[in-house]
């Protein structure tokens, strides 16, 4: 039998892969970031987006989570998941035990490929997952000329 925070685990997760985020930024001391190296760029110019997950306790914390996390996402002006290309991830089943120390910070580096996409508007953001932990940053936009 399944426990009922491994069933709200998997409705919160399935709910942040659709659209944009549903999670806080912020949780258990525990708070993710977004930053992008710019918010307008030619057709071609790649986007480097950084993904930062901060431990603001005044203790260490162990998570165990997947070895994908934090995910970036891009979503197009109506709202459609572009990136990955079918609106999830696709990540080997590894777990990974993060351990963060007080005050340490965590960085994942993504390189955003925009030569297969038209010129717009579109909104990128990331999503955490780990251990009871579902955190999810604002969308940031990035307009596509």
């Amino acid at each position: 039998m399944k426990s009922p925070r491994f069933a709200t685990l998997l409705t919160v997760g399935a709910l942040a892969c659709y659209g944009e985020p549903v999670a806080p930024s912020s949780a258990g001391g525990l708070t993710l970031t977004l930053s992008l190296s710019g918010t307008e760029l030619q057709r071609g110019q790649p986007d480097t987006v950084l993904m930062t997950l901060t431990n603001a306790n005044r203790h260490a914390v162990a998570l165990s989570g997947g070895v994908c996390e934090p995910r970036p996402y891009v979503s197009d002006a109506r709202g459609v998941t572009v990136v990955p290309e079918g609106g999830d991830w696709i990540c080997i089943a590894v777990l990974r035990r993060l351990i963060l120390a007080a005050g340490e910070r965590y960085t994942r580096t993504f390189l955003w490929s925009t030569s297969a996409f038209a010129p717009g508007e579109y909104s990128v953001y990331a999503t955490f997952s780990a251990e009871g932990v579902s955190l999810a940053t604002r969308p940031a936009s990035v307009r596509l000329n």
